[in-house]
């Protein structure tokens, strides 16, 4: 009877883990203009560097790839690129852009058709990202009070990112899965698995 009880304790466990969602925020500046994607799909889009893009999604699979596309609009070293986002689990986990991100310098988004932004793209060519100033400082500081508006719950300590130096390279792409990738493979295009819902607010 003890053998039957223990199982059953421990399937419901098991249940609640494998169906248990994630809440999750994902805040995005850029410098001059931003696109962001959750598992492939389209969730946000700004052009005012100080106001952050703010979206709120799920994770039931325990995790997610998030891809951002920042657009430098001076071209060449005219001016100079930026881009600034964070991700924060509802356990309190802060996950913000800094070098440990992948990131990689290409065509502008609409001449771009390799699937960069697709959970199993494969961007083990790409570099880190280049790690500019923290949030507050450096070239973007004079903007820190008014970016505080969206970004104070919590506040923002992630980087100011691009990939190689940012008076170069004026279409920047940057990548990373936050939570725990699953065991076993998940077929593309959502066949095996519900990515989640997501809801942007802008």
């Amino acid at each position: 009877m003890k053998k039957v009880f223990v199982f059953t304790i421990l399937a419901l466990v098991f249940t609640f883990m494998i169906s248990s969602t994630w809440a999750a925020t994902l805040r995005i500046n850029g410098d001059n203009s931003w696109v962001g994607f959750i598992n492939g799909k389209q969730v946000a889009e700004g052009d005012n560097w100080q106001q952050a893009t703010v979206t709120e999604f799920d994770m039931p699979d325990g995790y997610a790839v998030i891809a951002v596309y920042v657009h430098d609009a001076e071209p060449g070293n005219a001016g100079r690129g930026g881009a600034l986002f964070d991700v924060i689990l509802d356990d309190g986990t802060y996950i913000p852009s800094d070098e440990t991100w992948k990131a990689d310098a290409g065509a502008p988004l609409a001449d771009r058709d390799d699937g960069w932004e697709q959970p199993d793209f494969d961007d083990s060519s790409w570099d880190n990202a280049t790690q500019l100033d923290q949030f507050g400082s450096g070239i973007w500081g004079f903007g820190a009070d008014t970016m505080r508006q969206t970004l104070n719950n919590p506040d923002s300590t992630a980087y100011w990112v691009w990939a190689g130096p940012n008076d170069v390279e004026d279409d920047v792409y940057f990548r990373k899965t936050v939570g725990t990738l699953p065991t076993t493979p998940v077929e593309p295009g959502g066949k095996a698995t519900t990515w989640g819902a997501l809801k942007t607010e802008q």
